[in-house]
């Protein structure tokens, strides 16, 4: 099925054929292959009396689940939130399959990029009633919801019926925007200070001298837990003779220094992975990107296929497309800047239909925790943990962000980090590399 059909889906009742709803049964399981692995899971859910529903809405519905699978619904919440079909059906009557497509292919944000342009990552700007779609990963909930349903139908217990739940996997990354303490830093993190109210705290990071050359303190952390991560260059030109928007918005080092290059190439030899952290503008020109892309493969000495964008500038339209033309391969940047969550639902990777790249959604960052909301110490371990429970009950995979820079003591955001680990380690929750 084209983009163009799950779009419309959204806001009118379309007849689809017969080829183009398998595509659609054929796409989640794809997705969801973690909670679907083996061919005999797939037959199995292939056999459910799924509705063919297609009298979708603009709107969104809570759908109550059976007792036999009250377990899969969240604590406190009255069932899944998902895409709503006219009528309010129940559960038996709600097409599963497409309204778990549209969750994974965002229609209703994409819908919307269509009708007001794109919102670059700012959930602020869509409709307040989607909000709740971005609390837990409901397409994953979905899944486990149809292993449940085929089970019960069939008087078998699901651990004997289906493939065990699989250990979740958190991609740690870290996108480098200083190496040094720039105005633009400065300015940036005084602001938030101001907007969260810590006036003294603004006022010291403005004037303070800070060392952000952190990346030897995060790798022997995390190798202490056996862990390695993606690091995410700037590629772009660095230094003075810039644009006053580069100085602004872009970082400011250049990657071909000598330091930078021996630092990059030590990180690669320890395990870690290098990626690319395109310009602020990059986000739809794909000739930045092949630019900014091949800067770093010269100062690495080998070729990158993965990105974040920076800012998270996105766009469903244009960003996937400039990156695959670009020759990358693997994206981390769908997540949002002002909240933390699933901004899909869905805590698996995937490839988008139309570019081919793979996308591994940003569940959390550092700044979501400290810049985005005042947050004190016990309710950002309590939002910490709400993220990996979630992983670890839907057999998830994400990505999270810890900028290096914050390990400074101008951030003091290192022990927070350090909490996140500890909470993968008790969950058993690994890493891409350890899998």
């Amino acid at each position: 099925m084209n983009d163009g059909n799950i779009i419309k889906m959204v806001s009118q009742s379309q007849i689809l054929n017969k080829k183009e709803l398998d595509e659609n049964i054929n796409f989640v399981l794809s997705v969801a292959h973690r909670l679907v692995p083996d061919s005999k899971d797939i037959k199995k859910l292939r056999t459910l009396p799924v509705s063919k529903n297609l009298a979708f809405t603009d709107g969104w519905t809570w759908i109550s689940l059976p007792d036999w699978a009250s377990d899969i619904v969240p604590k406190n919440k009255k069932g899944l939130f998902v895409p709503s079909q006219i009528d309010s059906p129940d559960w038996r009557n709600y097409n599963w399959w497409l309204g778990a497509s549209m969750l994974i292919k965002s229609s209703a944000e994409r819908k919307h990029e269509i009708e007001n342009g794109p919102i670059h990552s700012n959930s602020y700007k869509l409709d307040a009633k989607m909000m709740p779609s971005f609390d837990y990963a409901w397409t994953n909930r979905i899944i486990l919801f149809l292993r449940r349903w085929w089970s019960y139908d069939n008087n078998i217990l699901e651990k004997k019926a289906f493939s065990p739940i699989p250990k979740a996997i958190i991609h740690l990354t870290h996108d480098v925007d200083a190496v040094s303490k720039t105005l633009a830093i400065r300015s940036k993190q005084a602001i938030f200070s101001l907007y969260n109210g810590r006036v003294k705290a603004a006022v010291k990071f403005l004037f303070s001298y800070g060392n952000y050359w952190q990346f030897e303190k995060i790798t022997n952390l995390e190798e202490g837990y056996g862990y390695r991560s993606l690091w995410n260059f700037y590629g772009a030109r660095g230094g003075f003779f810039r644009s006053l928007k580069e100085h602004i918005f872009d970082p400011a080092y250049n990657i071909g220094e000598c330091r930078l290059k021996k630092q990059i190439r030590k990180l690669a030899v320890k395990g870690h992975k290098i990626g690319l952290h395109p310009s602020f503008d990059a986000w739809q020109d794909c000739n930045k990107m092949i630019l900014e892309k091949e800067n770093i493969e010269k100062s690495l000495g080998q070729k990158i296929t993965a990105v974040r964008q920076h800012w998270l500038r996105f766009s469903f339209s244009h960003t996937w497309k400039s990156q695959k033309a670009a020759g990358l391969k693997h994206d981390f940047t769908l997540g949002f800047n002002d909240r933390f969550g699933f901004r899909n639902s869905t805590a698996f990777s995937f490839n988008d239909p139309l570019s081919g790249i793979k996308v591994t959604p940003l569940l959390l960052m550092d700044s979501h925790l400290f810049d985005y909301s005042n947050k004190n110490k016990q309710e950002r371990y309590q939002a910490i943990d709400a993220i990996l429970d979630e992983l670890q009950i839907t057999g998830g995979e994400g990505s999270v962000i810890w900028h290096q820079r914050v390990f400074h003591s101008d951030y003091g955001w290192g022990d927070t980090y350090e909490y996140l680990l500890k909470g993968m380690r008790k969950r058993k929750i690994t890493t891409p590399e350890n899998v």
